[in-house]
Formats: structure tokens, C-alpha cells, sequence
């Protein structure tokens, strides 16, 4: 089995790195810059989007490369998906737990 490079953007975060409230460099506040980042994240779940039902709309049912290749980058999406459906869900709770 081939390794999916794709795979390499949720395996290649960096698990220590620290995210400081503010960065004097960019002069972003913490609130901003996790706005940013998901108004990024929604952008490129659009353009994925996009790229799967161009795919879906020339796929050919006689070609089993096809099908595995559209196979496989819906998985990619469900699973990048369900990846940031739980950190949202983790960092609404983090904040929640904070506030009380």
C-alpha cells in the first residue's frame, strides 16, 4: 500500500509548538488569528469540495483507477472534516471551561 501524501498536512503539525495571546511581529491579537485560520480551513474545504464534484462529474465507471482515486479523496476529505468538527468542538469546550 502507497503512502497518501496527502495525509501529510494533519500529520505534519507540530505537536510542541506554543501560540503565544499575542504576537508582536504581526500585531494579531489570539482571537483574530484563530479567525483567520478558519476562515482559511473553510476556504480550502471549499476548494476541495469543488475539486471532488469536478471529479465526480467526469468520472468514468469503467476506469478502476478512477474510482479509487475519487475513492480515496472523499476519504481524505471526510477525515479532514471530522478533524476540524473535533477541534472545534474541543476549543468551544476549552473556552467554555474557562469562562465558568
Amino acid at each position: 500500500m502507497l503512502f497518501d501524501p496527502s495525509l501529510l498536512s494533519v500529520r505534519s503539525l507540530d505537536l510542541n509548538a506554543s501560540v503565544s495571546a499575542t504576537d508582536p511581529a504581526s500585531g494579531q491579537t489570539l482571537e483574530s488569528r484563530f479567525m483567520n485560520a478558519v476562515a482559511n480551513l473553510s476556504a480550502d474545504f471549499e476548494a476541495d469540495r469543488a475539486g471532488i464534484a469536478a471529479a465526480a462529474s467526469r468520472f468514468d465507471p469503467s476506469n478502476p483507477e478512477s474510482a479509487m482515486d475519487l475513492q480515496n479523496r472523499l476519504a481524505v476529505y471526510g477525515i479532514d472534516v471530522g478533524m476540524a468538527s473535533s477541534l472545534a468542538r474541543k476549543s468551544v469546550a476549552a473556552v467554555e471551561a474557562l469562562l465558568r
